[in-house]
């Protein structure tokens, strides 16, 4: 029963979606996507995540074609969702993402670094690795007893369930691969943009800025 009145919802979702969108159109000179808002509501901004059920946010299924118009957004934002999808799907949703931002459009990615996490193997980086993987394992694996890199792994993969996740170089050559160009690398929170500039919130949904701050990176790319 549970099933079923969950299905009604998403088919309701999906139903008012393109309505919203188009709503968010007519109203917005500058018009700027957030994929995956959670909680993280954007003023300006056509909040979009699977689960609607906060205020002001609209359905948008991130791994389905986009019930958008080409050519028709300035800017894309999403902030640790790219990683909830399967590799195939991710690319879908890059594709997509090239489609409806207009020439000259902007989209910016923030997701958890491959390289980083696999580096806490290594135990090489010094006190801010040390401190990350003291706060995941004192916060989510506390049950452990110990402060261990191998169960912080497993975490980012499995905790969260993440299905890919990026290195710097896999998502570059994905960005390009669909048509982006000028893929810049910033830090979270900042851009050369004000509209992109301070849009990360993950580490008040996590708790932790500092560990956000080690765990993820930040690309952006523009459409030629």
């Amino acid at each position: 029963m549970a099933s079923l009145r969950f299905r009604c919802r998403q088919f309701y979702w999906s139903w008012v979606a393109p309505g919203r969108i188009r709503n968010y159109m007519k109203c917005s000179q500058i018009r700027k996507l957030q994929i995956g808002s959670g909680a993280n509501l954007l003023p300006g901004w056509l909040n979009t995540t699977l689960y609607p059920i906060t205020p002001g946010t609209v359905f948008l299924n991130a791994s389905l074609p986009f019930p958008i118009p080409d050519d028709s957004f300035d800017y894309i934002f999403s902030e640790h969702v790219i990683e909830h999808l399967e590799f195939e799907e991710s690319s879908r949703m890059l594709r997509e993402c090239h489609r409806i931002l207009r020439e000259g459009g902007r989209i910016r990615l923030a997701t958890p670094d491959l390289e980083r996490i696999i580096a806490l193997y290594t135990q090489t980086e010094g006190a801010a690795q040390q401190n990350y993987i003291r706060w995941i394992m004192d916060n989510f694996r506390s049950e452990v007893g110990e402060h261990s890199p191998a169960h912080v792994i497993n975490q980012s993969f499995h905790g969260w369930r993440h299905k890919f996740i990026y290195d710097a170089a896999t998502l570059i050559e994905s960005l390009e691969g669909v048509g982006f160009v000028g893929v810049d690398r910033v830090q979270p929170g900042d851009s050369g943009d004000a509209n992109l500039r301070g849009v990360e919130q993950h580490g008040q949904y996590v708790g932790s800025e500092e560990a956000m701050r080690y765990e993820t990176m930040v690309l952006e790319a523009i459409k030629a």
